[in-house]
């Protein structure tokens, strides 16, 4: 969501998107009326139309938001000497993902992410996550192409395997009641990346603590 949205605006969009969560843990999209919403989310028929066209419109943007909020609290920018040693630029600065960040933000908003992740897949919120992992890793990698580690496997083939296993990891995390803390994952993932570690950037520099 815009940070320059009104936040009047902001807070009844937000209302009604946990009103959309809420009913969506006992119904499917397709039985989940505007009325619905806009009763669950006490707010008028008219205040969901000034912000929205129509459902399908609305259900999109809120998914959409919901996303985009993770990697806006995820994705942060450090100084290369951050994620490698001896940088040839030590002043360059790079945006990676804080998977602290990341799982601390999916453990605050848990129910949602169940949710759609687990009981409403067919929602496709994990293609939405998976997009948006993608499109940051390519970013990072264009950043360091010159520098980056040649494995002799095609970037495309590398970042569907992170972005795979990183979203595949997150959803088993929450079929299993969420029985690790944030912090406890993000340490097990790293120490499984330092196993992978090359002497060069690779893709294992782009996911911190």
């Amino acid at each position: 969501m815009s940070h320059d949205v009104d936040p009047r605006v902001d807070k009844t969009r937000r209302r009604l998107r946990q009103a959309l969560i809420t009913l969506l843990q006992t119904e499917t999209v397709e039985n989940i009326s505007v009325q619905k919403l806009t009763s669950t989310a006490a707010v008028t028929r008219g205040t969901f139309y000034l912000h929205y066209k129509d459902k399908p419109a609305f259900v999109d943007q809120a998914l959409e938001d919901l996303v985009t909020e993770l990697f806006d609290q995820a994705v942060v920018t450090v100084g290369i000497g951050d994620i490698i040693t001896n940088p040839v630029d030590p002043l360059r600065r790079v945006q990676v993902l804080s998977l602290s960040r990341a799982l601390g933000y999916i453990d605050q908003h848990a129910d949602a992410f169940k949710t759609l992740l687990l009981e409403q897949r067919q929602l496709d919120v994990n293609l939405r996550i998976n997009q948006q992992l993608t499109k940051w890793m390519e970013n990072f990698y264009h950043d360091f192409e010159d520098q980056f580690t040649d494995l002799e496997v095609p970037v495309s083939i590398q970042i569907a395997y992170y972005v795979s296993a990183t979203v595949g990891l997150i959803t088993d995390w929450l079929a299993n009641d969420m029985i690790y803390t944030p912090r406890y994952l993000t340490k097990c993932i790293k120490k499984m990346h330092h196993l992978m570690t090359a002497r060069s950037i690779s893709f294992t520099d782009f996911f911190v603590q």
